[in-house]
């Protein structure tokens, strides 16, 4: 759980006075797992900042769902909307688990915007680092065969929830196949068959739903020259 302000990406820099001219604006709230907390093209103009708990981004085309990215705690959520003079969201944002939030006024945010500039350019480094992430997404879906893009996520995914202890190597993170198929854009069927091969092969294991790496190397060798450096595969480098 964060508490602090200053563990907040698009408040960093900010020295503590100012972060304690910031806590008023802020409301806290709580939402429980599988809770929508926008709709793709509704209107609203709460912007949450995610203290703890996960939640995914994701938009719906011709009845199937997208994920575009999963955010963390430390993230903010819906500030694009309001630095683009919008209230119709971009898209939706539903939790994966248990979530609190700080919420703010789109109002109040571009208050805070505007007394502190390095907000702004925080806000501008968050946005450069999405459009990367998404880069890579838009490029394993449209080059790579099904085996190429899930060697890619499991790398993508352990470089942002993985665990190193003894040579053993974990996501840290509940393998939930549908999440993992909306985000590369392949069928559930697809992504159980992979992961079992992957299994079979000797690459991953899965053990109560957390997945294992246990040959980096032939992952690495599947994810089709990406050249992707492991610090390109972080999804937020805050």
């Amino acid at each position: 759980m964060i508490d602090n302000l200053s563990d907040i990406h698009i408040f960093s820099g900010l020295p503590e006075e100012d972060l304690q001219y910031i806590v008023p604006f802020l409301k806290e709230r709580q939402f429980k797992k599988n809770h929508i907390l926008m709709f793709e093209n509704d209107e609203s103009d709460e912007i949450y900042l995610l203290r703890s708990g996960m939640v995914k981004i994701y938009r719906m085309y011709e009845g199937k769902e997208v994920v575009l990215s999963i955010t963390m705690p430390g993230d903010i959520i819906g500030e694009l909307e309001s630095l683009s003079n919008s209230y119709h969201r971009i898209s939706s944002i539903e939790a994966l688990e248990n979530v609190s939030v700080w919420q703010i006024s789109s109002q109040d945010f571009l208050h805070i915007v505007d007394k502190y500039p390095i907000v702004l350019k925080n806000a501008y480094k968050i946005l450069v680092e999405r459009t990367r992430m998404l880069n890579r997404m838009i490029r394993y879906l449209t080059f790579y065969d099904v085996r190429g893009k899930v060697a890619n996520l499991i790398m993508d995914l352990y470089y942002n929830f993985g665990t190193s202890r003894d040579s053993v190597y974990k996501i840290d993170l509940r393998i939930n196949q549908s999440l993992l198929a909306n985000m590369i854009g392949i069928t559930r069927e697809s992504i159980s068959k992979t992961l079992g091969d992957f299994q079979a092969e000797g690459l991953i294991d899965i053990r109560g739903k957390y997945l294992y790496l246990l040959d980096m190397k032939l992952l690495e060798s599947i994810c089709h020259e990406t050249e992707e450096f492991p610090t390109l595969r972080k999804w937020y480098n805050n």
